[in-house]
């Protein structure tokens, strides 16, 4: 496959909007995720989410109707500067260009990012581009429905897409929005994408890309390869800029070690006291093992409160972490520095390396459901063996009661979570 050179480096799921109008019309295009690249489903996914805890409280329902729904039809390429925003874009997004797409696109996430990129491999420009627009919920804002055309390297004919877009404004101009945090918008953005006349355009563009699909083999086949390929160029992307922050950090861990070997400076431990039932962690992550939970009140020794927001703690003769908001400081105490507790000197996070086997789990091939790491220990801190993608078929030799499971994988045996694990 000839594939374009990007000259833009590797930089440090959601749903469509359109998933949304699932709910009301079933002709929908399941492969528009691969063309838009994903970059509109933080609007939607954060709306599902909103629309979940909206409906369990009245006051929250009825605030949500704080924004007028507008009867008015759509507008064609009614707004040059709207259209100017779009044209920059969609020209980032056929060369890659993870700045201008990072500068002018709020809330895009890395994994967007590297799948902008990615993408740009395979397409070679977008063409016939139009702009229907709806009034946004905010002055200055634009619902945009956006009409194009892809034109890709390896296939002749450009393929139709609909892209949706959340255009506001602030004081340096026009930017496209995808990190919505009101509940109002959301909620003015679900229901203003399922009037009548925005459901028509979709199930226009939606026929014509499924007839074009359905009609040509050869287009369904691309779509597959480049699908696949996507996945796995993000995940080495993610995998390699992972590494290159952990390096960096080991390295910045040795550095302060030797400044503070040479300085013997002297620090202060803090007593912390719980002021809510939270959950004790082997690493400062939301995603780390959850090693157990505090009771209100519980006090525990601070060893260090963390930049990011979590606090490393002596727990069961080594370290843990919780997150700092959810204590008060209660003591403290000044030591000189490499004189810390006992939990300090074997600052290793503990895990359970002995849990009992799950005997009724299941063992043998088994496809994981999403990219995994596979690592030398059951601990998400052990080292990393190999990174297997989302499909990929792994031998499973033993699940154990912990939430880990032993695999085999290319050669290597290591360990997974056994929720990443699927039929």
């Amino acid at each position: 496959m000839k594939k374009k050179k990007n000259p833009i480096s590797w930089r440090n799921e959601k749903k469509d909007i359109f998933a949304i109008l699932g709910d009301n019309k079933r002709l929908l295009m399941p492969a528009m995720l691969i063309i838009a690249v994903g970059l509109t489903i933080v609007i939607a996914l954060s709306a599902n989410h909103r629309a979940a805890e909206m409906a369990q409280t009245p006051s929250d329902a009825d605030a949500a109707a704080t924004y007028e729904i507008p009867d008015v039809a759509l507008e064609e390429n009614a707004y040059p500067d709207v259209n100017a925003i779009i044209e920059t874009y969609y020209t980032a997004m056929a060369n890659g260009d993870s700045d201008t797409l990072s500068r002018i696109y709020v809330g895009l996430e890395e994994t967007e990012v590297l799948k902008a990129v990615a993408t740009a491999e395979y397409i070679e420009d977008y063409e016939n581009i139009v702009v229907y627009t709806k009034p946004g919920p905010v002055a200055g804002s634009y619902i945009a429905y956006v009409y194009n055309e892809v034109k890709f390297y390896d296939y002749s004919k450009p393929v139709p897409g609909l892209e949706t877009l959340y255009i506001c404004t602030n004081d340096e101009g026009l930017y496209i929005n995808g990190d919505i945090a009101d509940e109002n918008e959301l909620e003015y953005i679900k229901t203003i994408s399922v009037q009548e006349d925005v459901i028509d355009l979709n199930n226009r563009v939606a026929t014509s890309y499924n007839e074009m699909v359905n009609a040509d083999e050869e287009l369904a086949e691309f779509l597959t390869k480049m699908r696949a390929g996507l996945q796995v160029s993000v995940g080495e992307a993610l995998a390699s800029s992972e590494a290159s922050s952990e390096a960096s950090s080991e390295e910045e861990v040795v550095a302060a070690e030797a400044t503070t070997e040479e300085q013997k400076e002297t620090v202060t431990v803090h007593t912390i006291r719980a002021t809510d039932v939270v959950n004790i962690r082997s690493s400062d992550s939301e995603t780390a093992d959850i090693l157990d939970k505090t009771t209100k009140g519980q006090e525990f020794k601070q060893l260090e409160a963390l930049a990011n927001g979590w606090s490393k703690i002596e727990y069961k003769g080594g370290v843990a972490y919780v997150k700092t908001e959810y204590f008060e400081v209660i003591d403290e105490q000044v030591v000189e520095a490499g004189t810390d507790s006992e939990a300090t000197k074997d600052d290793k996070t503990t895990t359970d390396s002995n849990a009992t086997k799950d005997t009724s789990a299941k063992t043998g091939k088994m496809k994981v459901n999403d990219s995994v790491r596979l690592r030398k220990e059951q601990s998400t801190d052990s080292d990393v063996l190999a990174m297997i993608y989302s499909g990929s078929t792994v031998n499973v030799v033993e699940q154990y009661s912990n939430g880990w499971a032993k695999v085999e994988y290319n050669g290597s045996t290591g360990y997974i979570k056994s929720e990443f694990l699927g039929d």
